[in-house]
């Protein structure tokens, strides 16, 4: 679905679901921007059994002069109707009969989906999304500061302070320019009374998991049911400072779901790892190294189960370290499948601090006429050094093309310009046979690889663990469905 059909309405009710955050609200009101631009009259509004009383969220519709109205008893059928944030029929927002409807939503699919409903999981907001699909359409936010503050203030209360960003696209909002002092002053008006004794009670009553062949624990700390996701947040916050801790959990129950923020102080333990794996199948996580987050559909024993199989169900290799006995292992010959690569040094100065982002996540590096990072045929990225890349590779004539869903890009971590990893790209072809040793995990592994000593790669049961026959001790993780797309065994 893209925005432009939509503006074929010339009247528009936009619906946010019962009880309104602010990723509902921001995500209406820019939406609402972008169509009075294309001259379709919208009103916003929500139903249930409560008006909006959260101080952060009157701040906002009165910084912004957001019209917003609450309205249970809708005394009209709408002709186009809208929900933003969640969908037409779910359990959070009050439906109301109309003669057609849109979903633009961020959570998983509660209806059947069509041509009217544009859903993505994947995305850590619903901003996200309405920013995504505002920007295809052409919209100059550079002339629009509103929007950019409501959709950056919407991902921002529903990642926990921007800690728990699932997608490239998300970290790509969170760059936009945005007013720091509406920002600063939305972030400190976010915490009630009421709310500070939820945190109190939280910390209280905490429970500890721990694992003594890896030696971590976990703290578990249960908020109050249906609590705010900022609040799980703060609460993690503190309790992530607690000496006896290497990681904390600290949820909520949300109807017969559950509602968790994750902190971690160790490198053996990436918090948003940890949430994904918490989520896995019954919901999403996501994050960043220290900070994340995720919503799962579960019953509370469910979910403190996983918090255990994720500390007693994996195996830790530190490349170089960890003793493995690759030589049992079957040999696989490289496919030879053309790939990219880009030269550091044609993008940016030596020694530059840079940013690659990817959908595996962002990767830091310093760019130079030694460091490479190649492109795989599924848009993969991983770094090499040019004396490896010169041995392995041949530059080919042709021109290196990538169809992948996010199209890789690099960040200046001095300026924050971003380039397109692509543009800077060429083709080349793996030269005479590269050949390695590899094997299916049976549990999931985390592996710590030369190039980054606090980041592993996480692989779940049926990932290959594979090393280079030449170099046995410089192991890594490929993705199962990537390895059989790139390597075939060797049978004889």
């Amino acid at each position: 679905m893209n925005l432009s059909s939509l503006t074929q309405n010339k009247s528009i009710v936009i619906q946010c679901h019962d009880i309104p955050d602010a990723d509902a609200i921001g995500s209406a009101y820019a939406l609402q921007r972008f169509f009075k631009f294309h001259g379709s009259e919208s009103k916003i509004f929500y139903g249930g059994k409560a008006k909006i009383s959260k101080p952060s969220l009157l701040m906002l519709i009165n910084e912004l002069e957001i019209e917003i109205e609450y309205d249970p008893d809708l005394p009209y059928e709408p002709e186009f109707l809208l929900t933003v944030d969640c969908q037409y029929g779910a359990g959070n927002v009050q439906k109301f009969e109309c003669r057609k409807f849109a979903v633009i939503d961020h959570h998983r699919a509660e209806i059947r989906e069509d041509e009217n409903t544009e859903i993505r999981p994947t995305l850590s907001s619903c901003s996200t999304l309405v920013w995504d699909m505002m920007r295809k359409e052409g919209y100059d936010f550079d002339k629009d500061e509103k929007a950019r503050n409501v959709l950056y203030y919407g991902l921002f209360t529903d990642t926990n302070g921007l800690s728990e960003l699932r997608h490239p696209l998300d970290r790509d909002l969170a760059d936009i320019e945005f007013d720091r002092a509406l920002i600063k002053k939305l972030k400190n008006a976010a915490l009630t009374i009421k709310e500070l004794r939820i945190v109190s009670a939280a910390l209280d009553g905490s429970r500890r998991i721990e694992n003594k062949k890896i030696n971590k624990r976990v703290g578990l700390f249960r908020a109050e049911d249906f609590c705010d996701p900022n609040i799980l947040g703060f609460t993690s916050d503190i309790a992530k400072q607690v000496d006896v801790l290497d990681a904390c959990v600290v949820y909520c129950l949300v109807g017969d779901s559950i509602k968790i923020s994750v902190r971690s102080s160790v490198r053996e333990i990436m918090a948003s790892e940890f949430a994904n794996f918490i989520c896995a199948g019954v919901g999403s996580g996501g994050g960043n190294i220290e900070m994340a987050g995720g919503f799962l559909k579960a019953d509370e024993d469910y979910f403190i189960q996983r918090v255990r199989d994720y500390l007693e169900n994996y195996d830790l290799i530190y490349a170089g370290k960890t003793q493995v006995d690759f030589a049992s292992m079957k040999r696989w010959r490289k496919k030879s499948i053309p790939v990219g690569f880009v030269k550091t040094e044609d993008m940016f100065k030596e020694d530059w601090p840079v940013t690659v982002r990817t959908l595996e996540g962002d990767i830091d590096l310093r760019a130079g006429k030694d460091i490479y990072v190649m492109i795989g045929i599924v848009g993969e990225v991983y770094p090499i050094k040019r004396e490896k890349f010169e041995k392995n590779y041949d530059i080919l004539d042709t021109p290196y093309n990538l169809k992948t869903e996010y199209i890789p890009e690099v960040i200046d971590k001095i300026s924050g310009n971003k380039l397109v990893l692509v543009d800077f790209a060429h083709s080349c072809l793996p030269k005479g046979e590269k050949i390695v040793r590899a094997t299916a995990v049976e549990k999931p592994t985390k592996v710590f690889s030369y190039w980054d000593s606090e980041k592993y790669f996480s692989a779940v049961t049926g990932d290959f663990l594979t090393a280079n026959e030449t170099d046995l001790s410089d192991c890594y993780i490929v993705n199962r469905q990537i390895f059989f797309d790139t390597y075939e065994e060797i049978t004889t």
